[in-house]
């Protein structure tokens, strides 16, 4: 019982560390990562950074003093970057290539999300707003009291030259709409049997913004593009095959349906196949295809109002849309899957994740989950079966840095992304190991000391018994042990040996870094 307790109150002690501290918090050696490179910008602050799994950054940008919301790493190795006024691409060193100011040039602002295409232009939404005359028109019901409605618009912009651009594509919600209230009016017809359209009545509250898209997603091989709807509690998809002239109506395209939904996942409520009972989203945000790995081609999508629409915490879930090569099924009139394919609502560092804006999920190709969680500027990986492996907590914001136990405020980015190793953005660029970002970080200090260990001299080790009470034992010899206490402290150290007697010491847990043929490993060793 003894042990037990001891064992308890010390990943207590390690979880309060844990939570006190910023930039890499927690990071099992002994877990199966995602290996590769994250990237993340702040709300708050115009600098942009690539860090590696020990926090270390290896390349860095900024918005020219402007803060951005939105940045993607391109397969040429450049930086796509925005807020809602502008919008650049930058090289690898941080040379700005083209940019824009989206009024200037466009006439309009964006909101919330972009996606870069294959073909070098780019996706953004865009606020559509109609007077409540033009709504009425449509058949929208009187008895709303607001001026005007935002709708969605979505288009693709090709940048030109260093500082120009014109839209290639768009489409928008108000042509596929459809309502039930006033049979003299345009779009009325069956809401229930015709949910490839927007039913512009549903829940009739007193909203300017009843849609409220806040993420965008594309996929290649489909040609479709994803959309999260967060008033909605919904995630829909839509053509991106079609010319702008099919895309406002009914017809044309690779699955002939012009731009009207193809698919529509997370509350049937929203085309009279349901009540609020059979919602599977809450106000969700970040959905996207998984385009690699054990659950390629399903989607991902962070529900902030939990599982199964439980409001006490977040979620994560893998959804398989059903599809067969794009085009979706419906069961008893509901769009398939009549459930989630996998989720997660667990805790953090003994914290329940809630977050009730922003964040976002990316499953990656070894199967696991990386977290983001806006307010706290945490990034976290996890495993299929919900462990925890990895957390990060983001140690900047307005343009300054934190030192390891500072308290940060306003480090929350609106998205972090991990890209592999192999990633053809790597291809051509020199990684620049710059170091940890905050001012120390032991728990960064021992990742990298492990990080690039890559040899066989450790293959059949054996360290025990751990928990031990003095003594432990090496199943061959070491060139060189040394202990660490929790502050990283040096307590023990000896050469040319199979054991070392840690008796002196007080219980409690300790690193020890074992040394062979030059190379180094920490293991984590209970004393009692």
């Amino acid at each position: 019982m003894k042990n037990i307790v001891l064992l308890l109150t010390l990943v207590s002690f390690e979880l309060a560390i844990a939570q006190e501290t910023i930039g890499l918090v927690y990071n099992d050696v002994n877990a199966s990562k995602s290996n590769g490179y994250t990237l993340f910008n702040t709300l708050s602050d115009d600098r942009v950074y690539l860090i590696n799994n020990c926090g270390e950054a290896i390349n860095q940008w900024d918005f020219s003093g402007h803060i951005s919301r939105q940045a993607y790493l391109l397969e040429n190795g450049n930086l796509l970057q925005s807020n809602s006024n502008r919008a650049d691409i930058r090289d690898w060193n941080n040379n700005v290539l083209w940019g824009i100011n989206f009024m200037d040039v466009l006439g309009f602002s964006i909101h919330h999300d972009i996606e870069p295409l294959p073909n070098g232009n780019f996706l953004v939404l865009i606020r559509d707003t109609y007077t409540i005359a033009e709504m009425i028109a449509v058949g929208k019901d009187p008895a709303f009291t607001k001026d005007a409605i935002d709708l969605e618009r979505i288009v693709e912009i090709e940048p030109i030259g260093i500082d120009s651009a014109k839209i290639v594509w768009e489409w928008k919600l108000f042509d596929h709409l459809i309502q039930d209230f006033d049979a003299s009016k345009p779009n009325f017809g069956n809401v229930s049997t015709n949910p490839q359209l927007l039913d512009i009545n549903y829940n009739n509250g007193n909203s300017f913004n009843p849609i409220h898209a806040n993420a965008i997603d594309y996929n290649q091989e489909l040609d479709q593009i994803a959309v999260s709807a967060r008033h909605l509690n919904e995630v829909f998809v839509i053509d991106h095959s079609t010319t702008t002239k099919e895309a406002a109506t009914h017809s044309g395209g690779i699955y002939g349906k012009g731009g009207d939904f193809l698919w529509r996942w997370g509350n049937p409520e929203t085309y009279n196949q349901g009540t609020s009972a059979d919602k599977k989203l809450g106000r969700q945000h970040d959905i996207k295809w998984i385009t690699e790995g054990p659950y390629k081609d399903k989607m991902s999508v962070f529900s902030n109002d939990g599982y199964g629409f439980d409001l006490r915490a977040s979620s994560i879930h893998i959804i398989d849309p059903k599809d067969s090569d794009g085009v979706y099924s419906l069961d008893s009139g509901k769009f398939l899957p009549k459930d989630y394919y996998w989720s997660y609502d667990g805790t953090i560092l003994g914290e329940v994740m809630i977050e009730s804006t922003r964040s976002g999920v990316q499953i990656m190709a070894n199967g696991n989950a990386l977290i983001n969680e806006t307010s706290l500027g945490r990034i976290t990986e996890i495993d299929p079966s919900g462990n925890v492996i990895w957390v990060y907590i983001i140690p900047i914001s307005d343009n300054s840095t934190y030192n390891q136990f500072d308290i940060p405020v306003g480090n929350g980015t609106f998205r972090a992304h991990r890209y592999p190793e192999n990633y053809a953005g790597f291809n051509n660029v020199t990684l620049k190991n710059t170091g940890i970002i905050e001012n120390v970080n032991f728990i960064s200090e021992n990742c990298v000391k492990t990080l690039f260990v890559d040899n066989l001299s450790f293959n059949g080790l054996q360290v025990y018994p751990n928990p031990t009470k003095d003594v432990l034992n090496f199943n061959k010899p070491i060139d060189e042990i040394k202990v660490y206490d929790l502050s990283g402290k040096s307590v023990l150290n000896k050469k040319s040996s199979e054991f070392i007697n840690l008796e002196k010491l007080v219980d409690g847990l300790y690193f020890v870094k074992i040394s062979i043929e030059g190379n180094s490993k920490f293991v984590k060793i209970l004393k009692i």
